[in-house]
């Protein structure tokens, strides 16, 4: 199996799999059962709050651990816009973000709130088109820091920045929320630099396995609980935690050497990027002419005259998976694919958008994989493309 979608879903790191292993069957308990074998359980999620708050730059006390990125969004977009709607009802973001926030901002809508989306043609947010639509009725701006479709980064720090000096003479300033899904443990998110209030990630985006994310929120940020229960994470997110998928996403964050990681899958990316020229110069890069700046994990890619569900299922014949954009809604047949509203408003065509498929890199991949990746692409060209 050669996998290229870890934009996806990344293997369990073998520390990972080695941790779980070992845990699965000796702290099963409840961690808030007063025991010792529920305490045992509790020090494993502490131990992964701390690794995850350490990471950001941040105290444990600002993580609140969910069941994913998705949750973590919800409970950032819905929990904040419910505390705040007396206040205003405008949101800022972007018109790229995925289906997580692009989906719950819909249902707000229909609930009586007011989105404006920002382009990001080229992968970049014009900040004068920031400042135009910061006004006194916005209640929140949430804008994701890498795009999970083009790796288009999109800079937080300025957008924090921009959002700061608009409300200085302001006795309230909107919070920023960023979805860092696809950043989290690729490029540094220290939060006290970023200056974002709310920030969502998740543990199998970077070889932790499903089932646990988190939001940061930053100390004196509030924001309405979605889910009532038991009163866990500070009565923010109530319900019994999941130990082994919480504590493996502490040995993941752990494990994580931006540097070194991005050393590889930069090298990947390139050497990928050389043996398209050689082998098939009719594919283009997307962030070729692009004014963005590109995060080398994430690769898109046009291909001449051959479909991108075509080209994914002859690839997965022969055992090679990539995809054609964010695997939440490629199953979804009731309309167009988020894959290509993101794409269009990057600045491609429909028919482009409809050609176009996603290859997302690993520090596991390897130059071998990728020669017999590009060897397949080339093979499927030449057999499946339509003039």
């Amino acid at each position: 199996m050669i996998y290229l979608d870890s934009a996806a879903s990344t293997r369990p790191s073998d520390g990972v799999a080695a941790f779980l292993s070992e845990t699965l069957t000796t702290h099963y308990a409840n961690p808030d059962s007063s025991h010792a074998a529920g305490m045992s359980a509790d020090k494993l999620i502490e131990k992964a709050r701390s690794a995850i708050a350490g990471a950001l730059g941040v105290q444990p006390s600002e993580i609140i651990f969910t069941s994913s990125g998705t949750e973590s969004n919800n409970l950032a977009l819905f929990g904040a816009c419910e505390l705040l709607k007396r206040r205003g009802n405008k949101i800022i973001t972007s018109d790229s973000e995925h289906p997580a926030v692009y989906m719950p901002l819909k249902e707000l809508v229909r609930r009586g709130f007011e989105v404006v989306y920002l382009p990001t043609k080229g992968g970049v947010i014009n900040l004068d088109d920031l400042r135009t639509v910061l006004d006194e009725h916005v209640i929140l701006v949430s804008i994701m820091s890498i795009n999970n479709e083009t790796g288009a980064i999109y800079d937080i720090k300025k957008i924090s920045e921009t959002v700061e000096n608009a409300y200085k003479s302001s006795d309230f300033k909107p919070p920023l929320h960023c979805d860092g899904v696809q950043a989290f443990g690729k490029i540094d998110n220290n939060m006290n630099r970023m200056k974002v209030d709310m920030f969502s990630a998740s543990a199998h985006k970077l070889h932790g396995i499903k089932g646990a994310g988190f939001l940061y929120l930053r100390k004196g940020t509030r924001v309405m609980p979605q889910i009532f229960g038991g009163l866990q994470e500070r009565g923010l997110r109530s319900s019994t935690l999941n130990t082994p998928a919480i504590a493996a996403f502490g040995v993941a964050t752990e494990e994580i050497d931006i540097k070194a990681d991005y050393a590889i899958v930069s090298a990947l990316y390139d050497y990928t990027s050389q043996k398209l020229k050689e082998q098939c110069p009719a594919v283009m890069l997307n962030s070729s002419d692009s004014a963005a700046n590109i995060l080398k994990y994430i690769m898109s890619l046009r291909l001449p005259n051959v479909r991108s569900e075509v080209m994914l299922n002859y690839l997965s014949s022969r055992g090679i998976y990539i995809s054609a954009g964010a695997a939440c809604s490629s199953k979804n047949t009731s309309g167009p694919r988020h894959s290509q509203r993101v794409l269009t408003n990057f600045g491609l065509d429909s028919l482009s958008a409809d050609f176009t498929v996603r290859v997302s890199f690993s520090k596991y991949n390897t130059f071998a994989e990728i020669d017999e990746f590009v060897n397949a692409l080339a093979d499927g060209i030449a057999k499946l493309a339509v003039y």
